[in-house]
């Protein structure tokens, strides 16, 4: 850890996706039971029905299809560590440490939550991995989109061909691959990260004098699309 990070406490730890949300649905948690025990890929709406108690027909009017079940109980389950990170995107740091300790949170939370951690480890399908991305892309106009565009080398993105939703998919991507490993020590994720993933997301042309001045002026958007979505929320 750098002599610039803040101490392990000060960026607080960050709320489990495996905790079940009070009032939670129960649909959802059915859902989850039945991803716990087969892994979502062998999970049909008819099992989630019969675990919830409800009729297929509740179940079809209220999700529509399979894939929209299981995208709506990744969101959710996600949403208070969603929310934590956008207050450690926001905090003090290092954008490379900020978007480390994130990565760092979330890779361990995914190995820690049964029924997302069942399917890493027996494989995911190309239908598991599209609705992960989903939700990984989910809000991260508020929190991590804003700070890898502060970050980009605009004229090698260019050359490349590169855009910030092709870096957040590709996160997305080794997010999949580390989890799915062997339970990780926080200090040897986050050596994995530095080595492998942080050059590509924070290169070191970033870091110039007036990285500062970028960073400030995207805080203060990030602030005012953080407000404006909790508006339409109200």
């Amino acid at each position: 850890m750098s002599a610039a990070q803040p101490a392990p406490e000060t960026w607080q730890s960050p709320p489990f996706v495996a905790q079940t949300p009070s009032g939670s649905d129960t649909i959802l948690d059915a859902a989850a039971r039945c991803i716990d025990r087969k892994g979502f890929d062998s999970v049909s709406l008819e099992e989630v029905a019969v675990e919830a108690g409800v009729s297929r027909t509740t179940l079809y009017r209220r999700y529509g299809n399979r894939e929209s079940l299981f995208k709506a109980l990744l969101i959710t389950r996600a949403e208070p560590f969603r929310l934590w990170s956008r207050r450690i995107y926001l905090g003090p740091g290092t954008v490379m440490e900020r978007i480390e300790t994130v990565l760092t949170e979330a890779i361990l939370e995914m190995q820690r939550v049964g029924w997302l951690d069942r399917s890493l480890l027996t494989g995911m399908s190309a239908a598991a991995i599209r609705l992960f991305k989903a939700s990984h892309a989910h809000g991260a106009d508020l929190g991590l989109a804003p700070l890898l565009s502060s970050t980009m080398n605009q004229r090698a993105a260019a050359e490349a061909c590169v855009t910030v939703a092709e870096l957040i998919d590709w996160t997305a991507d080794q997010m999949i691959v580390l989890a799915s490993a062997a339970p990780w020590s926080e200090e040897t994720l986050r050596g994995r990260l530095r080595y492998f993933v942080m050059p590509v997301l924070v290169p070191a042309e970033s870091c110039g004098p007036d990285a500062g001045d970028r960073l400030a002026g995207i805080e203060r958007r990030l602030d005012m699309l953080i407000e404006r979505s909790e508006e339409g929320r109200q």
